[in-house]
C-alpha cells in the first residue's frame, strides 16, 4: 500500500510501520476536530517540525494512537508525557533541583530547565552533582555561549546504548527532544554532545 510522505514521516519519527500511523490517523480525524488528514499529507522533516509548532496536540494525539496500535503501550504514554512537559500543560511531577540534570551555575537558565523537564519526562536519568563532584551519573544539559541564546548541548547519561524503545540508544535523546518540538542537529558535537535549538528560536538559530 501506497503512504503519503507525511504518513511516513511521522512513522519514521516515532519508530513503527507506516500502517499504524495511517490506522491512527483515520481514528484521531473522527474523534478529535483538531486532526485533519491535510496535516499529514506531504510532508517534509522541516514541515513536521512545523506541525508540531503550529499542532503539537494533533500530532501528539496521532502518535500516541499509533504506538499503542503498535502494541507499545509505555512508549504511547511517554510520547503524551514529553508533549505535556514540552507544552508545560500539566505541572512538573517534582520540582527540578540545583546540581539535577545540570550543574548548579546553569540551574537557573530557563532552556535548560525546559530541557531537563522534558528528558525527565521521558524517563531519562538526569545527573546530580554538587558542581565538583559526579555523585550520579545521567545526562548533563549545557548552555551554548551567549551568542547563541536559543541553543543548548545534551551530554547522553552513559547507559543510553542499553535502553530500548523510542528513548533507546544516544538518538533517543534527539528523538525526544524533536518530538518535544525543538530543532535538533543531527550529527554529534566534539565530547558527544547533541546541539538543540529551543522552539521559540527555530526560525532565527543563529541571530547576527
Amino acid at each position: 500500500m501506497a503512504y503519503t510522505r507525511g504518513i511516513l514521516t511521522l512513522a519514521h519519527h516515532i519508530g513503527v510501520e507506516p500502517e499504524h500511523v495511517a490506522r491512527a490517523l483515520r481514528a484521531a480525524s473522527r474523534s478529535h476536530a483538531a486532526v485533519r488528514a491535510n496535516h499529514f499529507s506531504h510532508m517534509t522533516d522541516e514541515q513536521f517540525q512545523r506541525l508540531i509548532g503550529s499542532d503539537h496536540h494533533a500530532v501528539a494525539v496521532v502518535a500516541n494512537l499509533a504506538l499503542r496500535f503498535a502494541g507499545r503501550i509505555e512508549d504511547a504514554l511517554l510520547l503524551m508525557d514529553i508533549y505535556h512537559a514540552s507544552a508545560g500543560t500539566k505541572t512538573p511531577r517534582q520540582a527540578v533541583h540545583k546540581g539535577v540534570g545540570t550543574l548548579p551555575e546553569h540551574h537557573d537558565h530557563p532552556h535548560v530547565q525546559h530541557a531537563i523537564r522534558i528528558l525527565n519526562a521521558a524517563g531519562l536519568p538526569p545527573i546530580v552533582t554538587d558542581g565538583i563532584h559526579q555523585l550520579r551519573p545521567g545526562f548533563q544539559v549545557l548552555p551554548a555561549c551567549d551568542d547563541l541564546p536559543g541553543w543548548i548541548y545534551i551530554a547522553p547519561d552513559t547507559g543510553c546504548e542499553d535502553r530500548t524503545g523510542f528513548t533507546g540508544g544516544v538518538h533517543g535523546y534527539l528523538a525526544v527532544m524533536r518530538f518535544a518540538g525543538w530543532g535538533v542537529v543531527t550529527e554529534p558535537m566534539p565530547a558527544g554532545l547533541w546541539a538543540v535549538v529551543h522552539p521559540d528560536h527555530r526560525s532565527n538559530p543563529f541571530p547576527s
